[in-house]
């Protein structure tokens, strides 16, 4: 019996693995985000890696495309050594393995050495599949850490980003999401019926915390781990945002803390929806046809951004009408990983 190809686009994250599988057998695709926290040991991923080969390597050629922001943690020397590294673990396998390449986009994996141009490349795959489907483009992805600004116009990418430095210069990368990013990077001190609440400059609560209270993201969307280790139960929840501002929660303190958690929000679209206006102001002033493409686990709150400000917005799964495994994540969740498994089986089309 003939094997059929199974497509996996990887990105390989420092706290979560994503990796999405399509085939040229059904119309449905499967994502998965998977904790996999690579700061502390490459066993996780390894065990990932391997878990792939076993399950589907006597029906499937399984042909991998990869890419990663893992690069950078601090397990690794320096980040053409984690590129090498997290590569390594795929070696070896019954696998057809391919990269993706900051300069040639899609190349096969096998005698490649140019380490850097590899370093993260995950955000690419954005552009790549979305430049052919409208002429102008800002596609904003974001995720539990990160949010990235893909900007399309007549067809190509205007990006001037080509590392994680250049990104954060050019605020094509912030450093901000809405699970592990902790709430003192999004605001320091707030007011609030004529009282002055201080932020503590301490991993007590991270944004996911604000979000789920104020239920913006859905329960299977709230994959990161709670920076005190206990559940996400609402009295937990509750009690990490209130050691955020220095006092003990009771049920009096209810209300205060729902109202400081939706000015923390505020605060938090004030600050990604400057960034998405400069970038509009400074590329598409004169552009009638933009749309905003919103993606990622965080892409509720681009859509209320959209509606503030006027903007024609899409999410990514609706803009790609694409059926997955409702069991799993949502394709958009897991975005780039998405994008690259549908290039790389247009690649062998």
């Amino acid at each position: 019996m003939d094997k059929k190809k199974l497509y996996i686009g990887w990105d390989i994250g420092g706290a979560h693995t994503k990796y999405t599988i399509s085939s040229d057998t059904r119309d449905t695709v499967e994502s998965r985000i998977i904790l996999c926290e690579l700061w502390k040991s490459l066993s996780r991923l390894e065990g990932i890696v391997k878990s792939i080969d076993i399950k589907y390597r006597k029906k499937f050629h399984i042909i991998n495309l990869i890419s990663m922001s893992a690069e950078m943690c601090d397990i690794f020397s320096s980040r053409r050594e984690g590129v090498k590294a997290i590569l390594s673990l795929f070696e070896n396998k019954g696998f057809i393995n391919h990269i993706y390449s900051k300069d040639n986009g899609i190349l096969k994996f096998q005698g490649f050495k140019k380490y850097s141009s590899l370093a993260s490349t995950n955000w690419m795959a954005i552009p790549d599949y979305l430049k052919n489907m409208d002429k102008n483009i800002i596609a904003i992805d974001i995720g539990s850490t990160t949010t990235d600004i893909v900007l399309i116009k007549n067809h190509i990418c205007i990006n001037r980003r080509h590392d994680d430095y250049s990104g954060l210069n050019t605020k094509e990368l912030l450093y901000t999401g809405v699970l592990r990013t902790p709430i003192y990077s999004v605001i320091k001190t707030l007011n609030l019926n004529k009282r002055v609440y201080n932020v503590i400059p301490e991993n007590f609560a991270t944004m996911s915390d604000v979000y789920r209270l104020l239920s913006i993201i859905q329960k299977k969307s709230d994959y990161t781990n709670t920076a005190d280790g206990r559940l996400k139960s609402k009295k937990d929840t509750l009690n990490r945002i209130s050691r955020v501002f220095g006092f003990d929660y009771c049920v009096d303190k209810n209300k205060t803390i729902h109202m400081l958690s939706r000015k923390i929000m505020s605060a938090h679209l004030d600050q990604i929806s400057y960034t998405i206006k400069s970038h509009i102001k400074d590329n598409f002033s004169t552009v009638k046809d933009l749309k905003v493409i919103g993606m990622g686990v965080g892409r509720m709150l681009i859509n209320m951004i959209s509606k503030k400000n006027n903007w024609k917005y899409m999410s990514l799964d609706k803009y790609i009408n694409i059926k997955y495994n409702k069991r799993l994540c949502e394709p958009s969740d897991a975005a780039p990983s998405f994008l690259l498994s549908l290039l790389l089986k247009k690649h062998y089309e």
